[in-house]
């Protein structure tokens, strides 16, 4: 898939199917073997929604037991696979858990898959950590009709390029406006931005 914006819905939709196959393709090449080694596998986000409109992926773990060794040592084994440019990791395990799941993370950016990169969110919890992650995935699921997605991709294809995206804004803000606030152009999502409290 190129970095060319799609600007119809059926346009939108291809490029949404194409990166959730390439994201197979990623998991397939040893990745899903690795990460199955630590905890029970789960696809979420963007991709589980079929909202997919970059190359990011969200993994989620639950393994039996939450082991900072065991979880360096996946982090080997994805560095060996995957040889990124750069990977984060955050310990999370005691943090309150509000606006992050409760749990251990690798943020891993893996530069091989031309013509761009894949960033990987991957999170360790227990199950209620995945619960949680499932239940806001499912609402949004839930609400979402072709109108909704379509414009929800285009807000997602034109946010890529924004320099306040990650920033002043992310994805969960352009569901939250959409879904919630019931927009459905790039202006007003602009003023919803501009209007939202702080």
């Amino acid at each position: 898939m190129d970095r060319t914006s799609p600007t119809t819905a059926p346009e939108r939709l291809r490029a949404e199917a194409a990166l959730r196959a390439e994201a197979d393709v990623l998991v397939a090449g040893g990745l899903l073997d690795a990460l199955r080694a630590y905890g029970a596998v789960h696809l979420v986000g963007s991709y589980r929604m079929e909202l997919m409109a970059w190359r990011d992926l969200d993994i989620h773990l639950v393994p039996a037991v939450l082991d900072r060794r065991r979880f360096f040592e996946l982090g080997l084994r994805i560095a060996e696979l995957l040889r990124p440019r750069r990977m984060h990791y955050r310990d999370e395990a005691d943090g309150p858990g509000d606006a992050l799941p409760q749990g251990l993370y690798w943020g891993v950016y893996e530069p091989r898959v031309a013509p761009g990169a894949w960033k990987l969110d991957i999170w360790a919890t227990d199950a209620g950590g995945l619960a949680r992650v499932e239940a806001y995935c499912g609402g949004i699921e839930r609400r979402l009709t072709a109108a909704t997605r379509d414009t929800i991709l285009m807000l997602k294809t034109e946010a890529w390029t924004h320099p306040e995206y990650r920033r002043g804004f992310g994805s969960a803000d352009i569901y939250r406006a959409v879904l919630e606030h019931g927009i459905d152009s790039a202006a007003g999502f602009r003023r919803y931005l501009e209007e939202r409290p702080k």
